[in-house]
């Protein structure tokens, strides 16, 4: 393999939105004591006890405390996406395996829960969940744009959540490196097949392109490419070669992207 003579990273990124971003999923919130009694009642004091007769004489009944006295808090039950969410994206997960071209995708849920004292209770915590599902798809090398765009397009029929992101990579095949899209928190809109099959077919021809030696490319939850991001790899510092890679992405989806970046001495590409 021959050895890349001076690589030159270039990054295409619009000033206004970066394209990555964290999407929160669905939310529940669980109370939790934290070894702490739960808050009293407002007028538990002077209501009568648990288990007794007001005037009657009798003892208060032992084996029920009254209102004011304290029980430890259980733990919480497990949090869980919430039924509706967790069937679209196995829904989604199923029609994007059944698609032509895809060679594998798999499917990640996670919960990022953060805590935080209770206003109206301190020694109480309000504990929330975050939770985010990751799809991974790899297609066959030789997948063709059309396929590829199909991808992004299938999961957005399926859901309706900003929770989801999408990394999905085609290999390195025949006349062409590989390349990796990643759609962040997009699926809460429809995805027009023409649309995310312009960006599979801009970045089929970057792959395509002399000198191009890696290629990464985001798009964010606005779905607007050129709010999105671009990473080129290059293996030359040659004016001639920058400029034709620059004419190539003037004919594809990422025109419009601010192109940002430098070379090794700091001089702007």
């Amino acid at each position: 393999m021959r050895r890349l003579r001076a690589p030159l990273v270039v990054v295409l990124c619009a000033a206004v939105l970066t394209g990555c971003s964290t999407a929160e999923g669905i939310a529940r919130q669980a109370f939790h004591g934290g070894g702490s009694a739960p808050c009293p009642v407002p007028g538990a004091d002077s209501a009568p006890g648990a288990g007794s007769v007001p005037g009657a004489g009798s003892a208060p009944d032992t084996d029920r405390p009254g209102p004011t006295a304290s029980a430890s808090a259980g733990p919480a039950p497990e949090a869980t996406l919430d039924p509706t969410i967790a069937r679209e994206v196995a829904a989604a997960l199923r029609a994007v395996r059944a698609l032509p071209g895809v060679d594998r995708a798999t499917e990640t849920t996670t919960n990022a829960p953060s805590s935080a004292p209770d206003p109206a209770c301190p020694s109480r915590e309000v504990t929330t969940n975050h939770f985010s599902s990751r799809f991974t798809v790899v297609t066959a090398p030789s997948a063709s744009p059309a396929e590829v765009g199909a991808v992004p397009s299938t999961m957005a029929e399926e859901l309706a959540w900003t929770g989801v992101s999408l990394t999905l990579t085609v290999p390195a095949g025949s006349g062409h490196i590989a390349s990796t899209t990643r759609y962040e928190g997009t699926f809460d809109q429809v995805i027009p097949r023409s649309t995310s099959t312009e960006v599979a077919q801009g970045l089929a021809t970057l792959a395509a392109t002399p000198h191009v030696a890696g290629l990464d490319a985001t798009i964010p939850y606005t779905m607007r490419v050129d709010y999105g991001s671009l990473t080129i790899g290059v293996d030359s510092v040659d004016q001639a070669v920058l400029d034709e890679v620059h004419s190539v992405i003037e004919r594809t989806a990422f025109k419009d992207t601010t192109l940002h970046g430098s070379f090794g001495n700091g001089a702007k590409p």
